[in-house]
C-alpha cells in the first residue's frame, strides 16, 4: 500500500533536514509515528552486538495536521544522536503505552470511537457529533500526543485552558471530556470543577436575538431588490410563516387545511437533547400580513424551493450568508426568523409554553430555557408597573 501524501511529504522534509544522510526513516506503526535507524544507540540493557534498525515512537501522533510538530521532534531526536546526546527515555519513569489508565493518543482516539458508537443514532445524529462532540474530543486526544502526562489532572488542566476562562465553549470541552472519562471509567479529578466554565455566559441577556416585525418588512424588500429568485422569497416566507429550523425545509409539505394553510414538517429531528418526529404548523404570519402570507401556498405550487438550498447539508449557513450578503443587521441568523415566531406565539397570542413547544417540534423544557427571558418580561413589566400604580394610589 502506498504511503499517504502527508507522510511521503514529511518523510522528504526529514530527509532534506539530514542533508541526505541515509539510513533513516519514519513510518507509522500502530496508530503512532516512529522514527526508524540503526544509528539509534542500544537501549538500556541491549548488547552492542545488535547491527539492526531501532525505532522510536514520537509522541507527537500522526496525521497531516500534525506533520509539522511531528518534523519538529524526529530532527531533534536525528540532531542529537549525530551530536551524541540522545539517550532512551527511562522505562521506570513512562508508564506502558498498553497500560488503560495511560494517556496516550492512541487511547483516547479508541475511547471517542466508542464513545461514538453509543451517541450517534440512538442520542444524536452523525452531523451533531462531528459539529459539537468530536472537534473537543480531537483536541484533547492532540494534546495527550503532544507529551508524556504526569496525570489525569496536567492534561485535563493544559485542555480546558485553550478556551476562555468562564465562557460556554469551555463548560463544553470540560463536559466532553468528563463523558469520555465516564465511558473508560476513570475516575474523574475532582480539582478541575474551577476550571468548568459557563454555558450562561455567552447569552445575551436580553434573551434570544428574534427578528423584529419592522426587520421582516425590510429583509422581503431586500430580497425584492436583490438578484434572488422567487423561489427564495419562498423559502423565506416559510421560515417567516412556520417558525421553521432550515433543515425543515427539506421534504416541506405546504397545504390548506380547514381554512388555514399549513405546513407539513416531513423532516424529523434528532440530538441529545431528545428527538422530534413530522408535525403540522398553520401558518401565524406578523402582524399586518394577510391570512394567506402573500400568496404564499400559490407562490410554494408555481415556484417551489430552491433546489439547491433544500439539497445542501447545511441549508442554515448559506441563509445566512444570503443575510450578509443582503446587508441585513448585525447578529440575525436563520434562525432569528424561528425565535421571532415562538415570541409571536407566547407574547402575541398568549399560547402557553407545552403549546408553543408542540407546535414548534421540541420540549417545553427546551422552550423555556430558549425563550423564558423574553416571554416573562412583558408580564413582569406589567406586573410591575400595576403594583407601582397600586402604591401610589394607596
Amino acid at each position: 500500500m502506498a504511503a499517504p501524501s502527508w507522510l511521503s511529504n514529511l518523510s522528504r522534509a526529514f530527509k532534506t533536514h539530514r542533508l541526505g544522510r541515509t539510513g533513516w526513516y519514519l513510518e507509522t506503526n500502530r496508530e503512532r509515528l516512529r522514527v526508524v535507524s540503526a544509528e539509534l544507540p542500544p537501549r538500556p540493557g541491549e548488547t552492542t552486538e545488535w547491527a539492526g534498525r531501532r525505532a522510536f515512537t514520537l509522541q507527537t501522533p500522526p496525521g497531516p495536521a500534525t506533520s509539522a510538530a511531528a518534523l519538529a521532534e524526529a530532527c531533534a531526536v536525528f540532531d542529537a544522536v549525530m551530536a551524541g546526546e540522545w539517550n532512551w527515555p527511562d522505562p521506570e519513569a513512562i508508564p506502558a503505552t498498553d497500560d488503560p489508565g495511560h494517556l496516550s493518543y492512541a487511547a483516547l482516539e479508541r475511547l471517542t470511537e466508542q464513545l461514538r458508537a453509543q451517541l450517534v443514532g440512538e442520542q444524536m445524529g452523525e452531523s451533531t457529533w462531528q459539529r459539537t462532540w468530536r472537534p473537543y474530543l480531537a483536541r484533547l486526544a492532540a494534546a495527550a500526543g503532544e507529551r508524556r502526562w504526569a496525570g489525569d489532572p496536567e492534561l485535563l488542566g493544559a485542555y480546558l485552558r485553550n478556551w476562555e476562562p468562564n465562557s460556554r465553549a469551555r463548560q463544553m470541552a470540560y463536559d466532553r471530556a468528563r463523558r469520555l472519562w465516564k465511558e473508560a471509567g476513570w475516575p474523574w479529578p475532582e480539582g478541575l470543577a474551577p476550571l468548568r466554565g459557563n454555558g450562561k455566559a455567552a447569552a445575551d441577556p436580553q434573551g434570544v436575538r428574534a427578528f423584529t416585525d419592522e426587520e421582516i418588512s425590510g429583509l422581503r424588500e431586500a430580497i425584492g431588490r436583490s438578484k434572488l429568485t422567487p423561489a427564495d422569497l419562498v423559502a423565506w416566507d416559510a421560515l417567516i410563516c412556520f417558525g421553521l429550523r432550515p433543515k425543515e425545509l427539506q421534504g416541506l409539505e405546504l397545504r390548506q387545511a380547514g381554512g388555514a394553510m399549513v405546513a407539513v414538517v416531513n423532516r424529523a429531528k434528532r440530538s441529545s437533547q431528545g428527538s422530534s418526529g413530522a408535525r403540522t404548523v398553520p401558518a401565524v404570519p406578523p402582524a399586518g400580513w394577510p391570512a394567506d402570507c402573500w400568496g404564499l401556498l400559490a407562490r410554494w405550487r408555481e415556484h417551489g424551493l430552491p433546489a439547491g438550498l433544500v439539497t445542501m447539508r447545511s441549508p442554515g449557513d448559506l441563509l445566512s450568508r444570503q443575510l450578509r450578503r443582503l446587508h441585513q443587521p448585525d447578529g440575525l441568523t436563520a434562525y432569528g426568523l424561528r425565535h421571532a415566531f415562538a415570541l409571536r406565539l407566547g407574547v402575541e397570542l398568549h399560547l402557553s409554553v407545552r403549546e408553543a413547544a408542540e407546535l414548534m417540534g421540541h420540549s417545553p423544557a427546551v422552550h423555556l430555557s430558549t425563550y423564558g427571558r423574553r416571554l416573562d418580561a412583558p408580564k413582569l413589566q406589567d406586573k410591575l408597573a400595576a403594583m407601582v400604580k397600586a402604591r401610589a394610589a394607596g
